[in-house]
């Protein structure tokens, strides 16, 4: 990656086109023109929020002034393409237009973080990601994005199944995600009820289509999600700082919750201690990916899981105008909204799993057999995101007489920090099944 005074990051995860695309400028200018509705109660409720307090106001506007000053920096060299908000009023014009639109394709480039999309040019400023940090602001973006949910959940969302050719049954977007591999709601248009029973879509065949490697053995590591290695890391500190470079994992961080309850029963267990010195393992998923998980280990469930609160379009990596997020993938493990879960095994120690929202796309679901004390076995359902979900962090605790090697099953080791995605699709070339071998345990000595 370059970063310099002139060029910002540009990871792409394949969820929003290159913002210097002709299809980034049709979407941007759809938001733009469309009439301007009565204000959703939701998005009502951000505007009474941001409008009486004096701190907010300021951060939003100097947010629209440095909007402005980006593209003013930027006209000669054509390497901040990004559009203009104005002010609050467009602002929240868009959220409300965003309301009733699923995720979708212009000119064949997915749109599939439409509220991502268009704030791409005031969350890369001070004023903004000071704003989308302030957990006032996330509380009202939450109930936003609910409501968004509840649409995304009805039959009005289906419009991108309506004609064959078309959207997300283009060729094009058939081929990404592997048409003929997926279970439907119907064998006739439009296939699936909404968009997001599209997005969590079954195998038609889970076990041919995703065997699980050693499902009788812990010493096996094997994946819990589809998607694409971003970074492991061993030997994780219980306390470290995010530096632009290398971005560290701060256990303490990451094992905390605004909810006090919550907060109460990570302290009760004492998880930043449990996974001191340990591995961590993450991954980011694409579009197209499978987005259930299930669980890696042959055990028990430790504690009822946890769905944490957090920011939806916090950055640590600025500016990123085309990533999403993706850039700044180790630090939304401590900042963003993300689930939480701990199984415990007889033979390999403890094992946890955040499932991570990024940007909108942060709703995180288990199911309901993964309670305390719950047996489980590799390959049994764990969860879902719905509406989204771009990452999931895997951690092993440090065994004295162990050492866990990130590997695949033809031996073949995973780089600690592959090249970032580039692609439009967004996947690299360290792909990670759910199922598959990512990992074995070998003893020391």
């Amino acid at each position: 990656m370059i970063n310099n005074d002139l060029t910002p990051f540009t990871m792409q995860s394949g969820w929003i086109p290159n913002p210097s695309s002709a299809s980034f400028r049709a979407f941007f200018e759809m938001i733009l023109v469309a009439e301007p509705k009565t204000l959703s109660p939701t998005v009502q409720a951000l505007k009474e929020l941001i409008e009486g307090d004096n701190v907010l106001l300021y951060l939003a506007n100097n947010a629209f002034k440095e909007n402005s000053n980006i593209i003013y920096a930027h006209e000669s060299t054509q390497e901040a393409p990004i559009h203009r908000i104005p002010d609050l009023e467009v602002l929240l014009n868009g959220f409300n237009t965003i309301l009733t639109l699923a995720p979708h394709f212009i000119n064949n480039d997915l749109v599939g973080l439409p509220f991502s999309a268009f704030v791409v040019g005031i969350d890369a400023t001070l004023g903004g990601s000071t704003l989308f940090r302030l957990p006032m602001f996330n509380e009202k973006m939450k109930a936003i994005l609910d409501e968004w949910a509840i649409y995304l959940e009805s039959p009005s969302s289906n419009w991108i199944f309506a004609k064959e050719g078309e959207q997300w049954l283009s060729e094009t977007a058939k081929k990404q995600y592997d048409y003929p591999l997926w279970a439907k709601d119907a064998e006739t248009l439009p296939y699936w009820k909404s968009w997001d029973a599209f997005f969590t879509r079954n195998f038609k065949d889970p076990q041919k289509s995703r065997p699980i490697a050693g499902p009788d053995s812990n010493q096996v590591v094997v994946c819990p999600n589809d998607g694409s290695l971003f970074c492991w890391q061993p030997q994780v500190k219980k306390k470290d700082v995010f530096w632009l470079k290398g971005m560290p994992y701060s256990l303490d961080d990451i094992f905390s919750s605004s909810d006090p309850e919550q907060d109460k029963i990570i302290k009760q267990y004492q998880l930043a201690d449990m996974f001191e010195g340990g591995y961590v393992f993450q991954t980011y998923l694409n579009p197209y990916n499978f987005h259930r998980w299930w669980v890696p280990v042959n055990g028990k469930v430790l504690f009822d899981p946890l769905v944490i609160p957090g920011c939806f379009f916090s950055k640590l990596v600025l500016p990123d105008f085309g990533g999403a997020t993706t850039a700044s993938t180790p630090y939304l493990a401590e900042a963003n909204a993300r689930g939480l879960i701990v199984f415990e095994t007889p033979d390999y120690g403890k094992v946890c799993c955040i499932p991570l929202g990024m940007s909108e796309v942060s709703t995180v679901t288990f199911d309901e057999k993964m309670k305390k004390g719950a047996v489980v076995k590799k390959g049994e359902e764990m969860g879902m995101f719905h509406y989204g979900g771009s990452s999931f962090v895997v951690m092993y605790q440090n065994l004295p007489d162990k050492q866990l090697i990130f590997m695949n099953d033809k031996g073949d080791y995973y780089p600690q920090q592959p090249p970032p995605p580039g692609s439009s699709a967004g996947a690299s070339n360290f792909g990670t099944n759910i199922g598959s071998q990512i990992g074995q345990w070998y003893s020391k000595g």
